[in-house]
């Protein structure tokens, strides 16, 4: 098939480093792949040549100036009351260009502003969208300052020929009204995949490196660098335990302004502030256990823990999106859930007590690793391209 998959931009984000991975998984499968973005200069250029290195990509907004131009006048246009973009009206010519000239035999779209663009594109021609859903719909039905973005969403979803979520709560944006129908939409519950391989330079990537003794007991994160992502809540569970379990350290992955606080207010010889990785999972792999204690509202199906169970790491997270599905086994839970409420986590104290367990208890600790290989299982690139090949050809 040749395939045109669209996102907004692709930067470091959860919907786009699995577009990314999408893209080469179907490339190596024998597709003809093509990557849009909206924004020719946000893009994470290593993110893009370590995820998806033979897949070529388009972008928009090129001319650097001209962009700038572009978005200023837009930006002023919105302060003087006008909702319509002229960006975004040239940036849909020239995807609706972009697909004249790939012809090809569907466009999967990923982030509601790429699925509106695309649904503009396509009018008149017959080449069916499929929408993914990552959780930015019931974000923005939060959102009161824009409600232009519901109007766009639905627009996309009713000139959809498909749909793909992650999680049911994806699912929340179709009790609104004037939604186009769940009924009359075909649509698949898809898990995002994961082929993870570990870099050629991974050998720096050592607890040696960092002067973690063998025997320690590491516990880590990898997120994106927003507060929303629960990193406060790690630290204060780490700094709690860290006076009695002096074999405890902390490391966290992920790069921000926010972080770069953390790390100044937090100057402690075993919490370990290792920034941007372009391959995670060579730093998980040094992890005892995973964590995640999010109470981000767009969470879904949260890349890291896909990441910590492909490595056999036990997850501490939050009960938030498909977390819970996530850890599921037949045998059990592959770590430990912690309840959230109203965008908090209810109780944080249980992120310390659950991290105190495992640092008591290492024949827990080994069993629930055993459960996270099986975890893994439904998180394979070959089931996730195979379900996407599926609805690419029913749509």
């Amino acid at each position: 098939m040749k395939i045109l998959l669209a996102v907004e931009d692709l930067r470091t984000g959860g919907a786009q480093t699995f577009v990314l991975r999408l893209a080469q998984a179907l490339h190596k499968a024998g597709h003809a792949v093509h990557l849009y973005s909206h924004y020719a200069h946000h893009t994470n250029k290593d993110l893009v040549r370590q995820l998806a290195p033979d897949v070529p990509v388009i972008a928009f907004g090129g001319n650097k100036l001209a962009d700038s131009a572009l978005r200023k006048a837009d930006g002023l246009r919105r302060r003087l009351g006008f909702v319509s973009s002229w960006r975004e009206a040239k940036l849909i010519q020239h995807l609706r260009k972009t697909i004249e000239q790939l012809q090809p035999d569907v466009v999967n779209t990923h982030t509601i502003k790429a699925d509106y663009a695309a649904a503009k594109a396509l009018q008149g021609i017959s080449i069916p969208l499929v929408i993914t859903m990552h959780g930015c719909y019931e974000l923005f039905l939060h959102k009161s300052n824009a409600p232009e973005v519901t109007p766009k969403g639905n627009y996309a979803l009713q000139h959809a020929a498909g749909m793909v979520y992650l999680t049911d709560k994806n699912l929340e944006i179709f009790g609104q009204p004037d939604v186009r129908p769940l009924t009359n939409l075909p649509h698949a519950k898809i898990y995002n995949g994961f082929d993870g391989q570990f870099s050629a330079e991974k050998p720096s990537h050592t607890r040696q490196k960092l002067s973690i003794p063998a025997d320690a007991f590491v516990a880590g994160m990898v997120a994106r660098g927003i507060p929303e992502k629960g990193w406060q809540h790690a630290i204060n569970s780490f700094l709690d335990l860290s006076e009695k379990f002096n074999k405890l350290h902390l490391v966290l992955v992920g790069d921000s302004e926010y972080l770069t606080e953390l790390r100044a207010q937090y100057p402690h010889p075993r919490l370990h502030f290792m920034g941007f990785s372009r391959n995670p999972i060579d730093w998980v792999d040094l992890f005892d256990v995973g964590l995640l204690p999010s109470y981000f509202h767009a969470e879904s199906l949260p890349n890291s823990i896909a990441e910590y169970l492909s490595c056999g790491k036990p997850v501490i997270a939050s009960r938030i999106g498909e977390v819970p599905t996530m850890l599921k086994t037949e045998q059990g839970l592959a770590g430990v859930v912690l309840d959230q409420a109203n965008w908090q986590l209810t109780n944080p104290m249980q992120l310390t007590e659950a991290l105190r367990t495992y640092l008591r208890e290492p024949a827990l600790l080994r069993h629930h690793s055993q459960l996270a290989e099986l975890a893994f299982e439904k998180f394979r690139m070959d089931r996730c391209v195979a379900a996407y090949v599926k609805m690419y050809q029913r749509s």
